[in-house]
């Protein structure tokens, strides 16, 4: 539902006049939200980021047009194969980041992912360390498919470089502490000195019903998986909140339960209203705390080659 936070983003950068990349020191985020984290990082402004959303939804995840036994083949399909064409996802990221690269960022960027080939989680980060010597020479569409290859909806993204890479949501489904660790631990700021905003993309409430209570795949069902991603979620909040002594904004919709799904491109309209009114609602706090001066400028510890010497 990237949809609710571009919507957000945008309105903000429209009410304030600010671009907000310029405002922040470090920009973290994962699956759709790593998406709109890379296209931030390069200067993209977040009207060009919706209108991805806006205008490409349906391309991105076409839904069958058909009666019931159209759906029930498009059900039977996804069983076997992914849901969705990854092809038509990296032509729309083309369009909007071009054939920049990773290092072109113009502010630090941690972009969780999944190694399929070593099997264990994987950080892409920009040059903001001497050791960090590999990432920023990426294309920064492989980066963003890279944490956004959610399973079952797209297969793994193999990169034409080498890397296969898996959606960063299954082990780093809200990117809070990673943000965190990153300014404290590789930066080396004070816990004191870090102030973090964090942005959801629309939640509802989980209940466990009696039924699943029981336990057994057919009665948990796709419900396991929801359990796993709000499980992270919570947690990853909660150890923020407590680490920063509450010096964290989470800005989040509680919605209907079933009302969004994370490939219902007919409902964007309704999550571009709910991300605008998030913007009007906290837009005072969030210049009070985070845009009342630019941060400084972004330096990489390393430069990238020239174009024309790449092969």
């Amino acid at each position: 539902m990237g949809t609710y936070t571009a919507a957000m983003l945008a309105e903000l950068e429209r009410m304030t006049g600010k671009r907000l990349w310029e405002y922040f020191d470090l920009i973290t985020g994962t699956s759709t939200g790593g998406i709109i984290a890379v296209a931030l990082g390069l200067g993209i402004p977040a009207e060009r980021i919706l209108r991805l959303y806006l205008e490409q939804g349906a391309r991105i995840f076409p839904f069958p047009r058909l009666w019931l036994l159209g759906h029930a083949w498009w059900t039977l399909k996804h069983v076997f194969r992914p849901k969705h064409s990854q092809q038509v996802l990296k032509q729309v990221i083309e369009d909007v980041v071009k054939d920049q690269r990773f290092g072109d960022s113009k502010v630090r960027l941690v972009i969780p992912a999944f190694d399929a080939d070593r099997g264990g989680p994987q950080l892409f980060k920009t040059a903001h360390r001497p050791e960090f010597k590999q990432d920023y020479l990426l294309p920064a569409v492989t980066v963003a498919l890279g944490t956004a290859a959610a399973p079952t909806y797209y297969p793994a993204y193999t990169a034409a470089g080498g890397g296969c890479y898996i959606d960063g949501g299954v082990w780093a489904n809200c990117p809070a502490m990673i943000g965190l660790l990153e300014a404290t631990c590789v930066l080396k700021q004070p816990i004191e000195r870090v102030e973090l905003l964090s942005i959801g993309t629309t939640t509802e409430p989980f209940h466990v019903s009696t039924r699943r209570r029981r336990g057994g795949i057919l009665r948990w069902g796709k419900g396991a998986v929801r359990l796993f991603m709000q499980g992270q979620v919570e947690g990853a909040i909660g150890q923020a909140r407590l680490m920063t002594n509450h010096r964290m904004l989470r800005v989040n919709n509680v919605t209907v339960p079933g009302r969004f799904t994370i490939d219902d491109a007919t409902v964007v309209a309704e999550l571009k209203s709910l991300g605008e009114q998030a913007a009007r609602i906290y837009e005072r706090e969030i210049s009070q705390r985070f845009l009342f001066a630019p941060a400084p400028r972004f330096t990489p510890d390393l430069v990238p080659p020239a174009r024309s010497a790449q092969t």
